[in-house]
C-alpha cells in the first residue's frame, strides 16, 4: 500500500458531479473493484503487510499507517472525520463509493466501535499526523511517518483486520449490502457474524449453523452464498501458497 501512496497536495483534479440512480449498480461497481483489489494484494504483498496469520491484531503502529495512508489518498481538500471513520470502519454509503474505490484501507477498523474509530482520527489530529475536521488532510508530519522518517508517537491500540483477510472482509461486507438490498432488512446480517464468518471460516453448511446469530432464515436463505464467498476466498489463498 505504500508503494500507491498519492499525496493530496497533487489531486486537485476537477471534480465531477454524477447523478446517482441505482445504488445496486454501484454496489456491483464497487464489488468488482474490491475482488480486483483482493486478487492484487493476494498476489503481491505489500511492503507494510502484516505478517500474522490471525485475523484480528492489534498493532498502534499499523493503525496509525492505516488511517494515514486513507487519508492520503482522498481528494483534494480532503473529507470530513465522520466520513474517514466511517470508511476505515466498513461502511457503505452510496455517495462514500468513490472514496472507497480509492483506498485499501476500507474496513481495516472493522472491529473497533465508530465511535472508538473517530476519537482515533481526532488524536492523530491533536498530535499533528492530521489537520482539519470538516476536511481532514495530511500534514507534513504525518507524510513523515509515511516515509518512515520518524515513527509515530501514539498510544492507542485499535482492533485491525489483517491484510491476509482483508479481501474476505471485502466480499463479506459487500455480500452483506447486496442482501439488505435484496431483502430489505437492515439487521439481517450482523457486524459479530461477519466477525465470527473471518475467524471461523466455515465452508460448509453445517459449520455455519453453529455460529451464533446464524438462524433458520439466513441458514436457508443466504447460507450457500455466505460459504461460496468464504470458499472462494480460501480457494484463492491456497492458490497463493502454491504459486
Amino acid at each position: 500500500m505504500g508503494g500507491k501512496l498519492r499525496s493530496q497536495t497533487k489531486s486537485r483534479g476537477r471534480s465531477r458531479k454524477k447523478t446517482r440512480k441505482r445504488p445496486e449498480s454501484e454496489i456491483s461497481s464497487t464489488m468488482l473493484h474490491a475482488q480486483e483489489m483482493s486478487q492484487e494484494m493476494s498476489e503481491e504483498p505489500t511492503e507494510h503487510e502484516v505478517t500474522e496469520d490471525k485475523p484480528i491484531i492489534v498493532s498502534e503502529r499499523e493503525a496509525v499507517r492505516e488511517a494515514l495512508e486513507m487519508v492520503a489518498k482522498m481528494p483534494y481538500p480532503g473529507v470530513g472525520l465522520r466520513t474517514i471513520a466511517g470508511i476505515l470502519r466498513g461502511e457503505i454509503r452510496a455517495n462514500w463509493l468513490s472514496y472507497i474505490a480509492r483506498t485499501e484501507s476500507w474496513g481495516v477498523f472493522f472491529p473497533n466501535p465508530l465511535p472508538v474509530i473517530e476519537n482515533f482520527v481526532r488524536e492523530l489530529v491533536r498530535l499533528g499526523y492530521l489537520e482539519g475536521i470538516h476536511f481532514v488532510r495530511l500534514t507534513e508530519k504525518g507524510q513523515r511517518v509515511l516515509e518512515n522518517k520518524e515513527p509515530p508517537a501514539i498510544r492507542k491500540k485499535l482492533k485491525l483486520v489483517s491484510q491476509k483477510f482483508r479481501p474476505l472482509l471485502w466480499k463479506l461486507l459487500l455480500l452483506r449490502a447486496r442482501l439488505v438490498n435484496k431483502h430489505k432488512a437492515p439487521g439481517l446480517f450482523k457486524d459479530e457474524l461477519i466477525l465470527q464468518l473471518i475467524e471461523k471460516q466455515p465452508d460448509s453448511l453445517d459449520e455455519l449453523k453453529k455460529l451464533k446469530g446464524v438462524g433458520k432464515f439466513i441458514a436457508q436463505n443466504l447460507g450457500e452464498e455466505i460459504v461460496h464467498t468464504i470458499l472462494s476466498f480460501q480457494n484463492a489463498q491456497e492458490e497463493n501458497r502454491k504459486g
